[in-house]
This record gives structure tokens, C-alpha cells and sequence, in this order.
């Protein structure tokens, strides 16, 4: 498949060079003495859902990361490590278009992972994952090359392979209005519609195994500030594990309109004949 980029979108990919690098030096200037809690609920969610989705792969599994920001940019997020400490026996892969967001992950690398300087668009591999986690990178696709991307993913998981995929909630009123105002500005990133993404994961032959409206420390001060007033009382009072609790409850979907990202797990279907007829 030959995917062709308008000169646009070229010169936004080039551009996450120099994107990767201002967010790198901001992150290093506001994380020097403590560890942003936003950091750690991060972690936390992701963690959970990440380990509870890979559990029930094979033992030798083979896990991809499509991109390598919480790894080369705001490393205090890095969700590799935590496949990496759980499950040591399985193969990691991480991913990214940038030359800067690989090279620094490279530099911060403290365990065993593979780093490919691709899009996925192209992609290089076959179908040989058993576990995908696509954290909050196809909300930077464009509305044009977005099913390509997911077709992309589906294709390289095996039969009764698992999809993690996240993404900022057009749900939240304040979410959206910050991307269209601000964020867009600067980078490409477009908020998407849960209902959206789960009928293209279908379409896609995968199975929706759970999803969650997720992130709610977000909705202090943005996702990506370190420090924000309350945090000495979502330490101190426990509320961060109670609103992690809510997070991956069944009933987190009632959070929709408030929660800054979504979360949906996939599963490919296993028998081949079925996942043929959904991309039919």
C-alpha cells in the first residue's frame, strides 16, 4: 500500500523534530526536583489496563508501541517498561517518525526494546504481534489517512492479537476547545468520538473487549502540566486511587463528558474467515 502525503503533512512530520525537542526541555525544566503526579496516574492507568490486556497472550510475545514519546520525550510516562518489568520474556518494539524522539529514547533506554524509525502508514512489519499499544498516537492522523492507520494496526496483530488504543475525547467540551484553539496550532492532534474509533475497530475485524473514559487528573490545568493546585490533596487524601478505581470501573463510560482521553481494548478475531468477512 502506498500511502501519498500532501506537502502539508510532509513538512509535518519533519516539523516533530523540533516539537519533540521543545516539550523535551520543558519536561526536564519542570520535573527536576519531584515527580509530577500526573506522571504516576499515568503510569498507573495505563499500567493496569496494559497488564490485565497481556496477560492471556503467549508467553513469548511479541509487543509493539507505536510511537515513543512516553519513552524518548516524557520519559516519567514510559509505558514500555511496564511490559517490559511484568512480562520479561516477551520481544518489544517501539516505533516513531521522529529522528529526535528515537534517538532520545535510545539515550534513555535502561532495558531490552527495539527502536524503528517508521509510520506505520508504511510499515515495515509483517503479522507478528501479539500485543499493540497505540497510546494516544492516532489522534494525531488526520481524518483521511485515520482507517488507513487502523487497517495498519489490525494487520499486524495475529489472529486473537490484543489492540490498546487511546485517545483525547471530543466528548469533553473543554478537551476539544483547547485542540482546536491551542494544541492544533502547534502540532497536529485532533480530538475523536469513542463511537468513532469503535465502529473502525470493527470494521477492522477487531472485538471490543472494554473501554474507559480515562485520565481524570487531566482536567487540572491540562494533561501535559506537571504540578497543578491540588495536587498535595489528591496525594494526600488518596483520591488518586479512588479515581483510578472509577477509571477502569464498568462505569467509567459515565465520565465521557468530563474525561480528557478514551481507552478501548481490541481483540482480532481468531478465526481468520470472520476478520475476511468484517474487512469485506
Amino acid at each position: 500500500m502506498t500511502v501519498m502525503f500532501s506537502d502539508r503533512e510532509i513538512e509535518t512530520l519533519r516539523g516533530w523534530d523540533r516539537i519533540s525537542s521543545h516539550f523535551r526541555q520543558r519536561y526536564l525544566s519542570r520535573t527536576k526536583t519531584v515527580i509530577s503526579l500526573k506522571d504516576i496516574a499515568f503510569r498507573e492507568v495505563y499500567g493496569k489496563l496494559m497488564k490485565e490486556a497481556i496477560q492471556h497472550a503467549p508467553k513469548h510475545s511479541f509487543v509493539l508501541k507505536t510511537d515513543l514519546w512516553n519513552e524518548g520525550v516524557e520519559d516519567g510516562r514510559d509505558l514500555l517498561s511496564i511490559v517490559a518489568t511484568n512480562f520479561p520474556d516477551t520481544f518489544l518494539v517501539g516505533t516513531d517518525i521522529s529522528q529526535h524522539v528515537c534517538e532520545s529514547a535510545k539515550n534513555l533506554r535502561r532495558y531490552d526494546y527495539q527502536i524503528v524509525r517508521c509510520t506505520l502508514l508504511a510499515s515495515p512489519f509483517q503479522t507478528i504481534f501479539d500485543f499493540i499499544i497505540d497510546a494516544s498516537t492516532v489522534d494525531h492522523m488526520p481524518e483521511r489517512l485515520r482507517t488507513l492507520w487502523v487497517s495498519a494496526e489490525s494487520s499486524m496483530l495475529k489472529p486473537g492479537g490484543t489492540l490498546l488504543i487511546s485517545f483525547d475525547n471530543r466528548l469533553n467540551l473543554f478537551t476539544e476547545m483547547y485542540h482546536r484553539f491551542i494544541t492544533r496550532r502547534r502540532y497536529p492532534e485532533w480530538t475523536l468520538l469513542p463511537s468513532a474509533i469503535s465502529l473502525l475497530l470493527k470494521k477492522q475485524g477487531l472485538d471490543l473487549v472494554r473501554s474507559h473514559a480515562i485520565f481524570l487528573v487531566g482536567l487540572f490545568w491540562g494533561t501535559h502540566r506537571p504540578q497543578f493546585p491540588f495536587s498535595n490533596f489528591l496525594t494526600s487524601r488518596g483520591i488518586l486511587g479512588l479515581l483510578m478505581k472509577l477509571e477502569l470501573s464498568k462505569h467509567s463510560r459515565l465520565l465521557s463528558f468530563i474525561a480528557p482521553q478514551y481507552v478501548i481494548v481490541a481483540r482480532k478475531a481468531k478465526d481468520s474467515r470472520k476478520d475476511l468477512k468484517t474487512r469485506s
